[in-house]
């Protein structure tokens, strides 16, 4: 079987935490983006503070087993 090729990556606001994040997109980084070896870094529109903004990778948060 072959790998997965894509990852998902949580893209939080510049500037602030993963704890403390108004709000968040998430994406799917595709091989290209991972044999890269960068984090991904896009503008896109943050509704919360109505303006478009710098939005950087972060780790995905912990699963939660319930």
């Amino acid at each position: 079987m072959a790998a997965n090729k894509q990852h998902k990556v949580y893209l939080i606001p510049e500037g602030e935490t993963r704890d403390s994040h108004t709000y968040h997109y998430t994406v799917v980084k595709t091989k290209k983006f991972i044999q890269e070896n960068e984090k991904l870094k896009i503008k896109k529109f943050n509704p919360v503070k109505r303006k478009h903004e710098w939005f950087v990778e972060a780790k995905l948060p912990p699963h939660s087993k319930n």
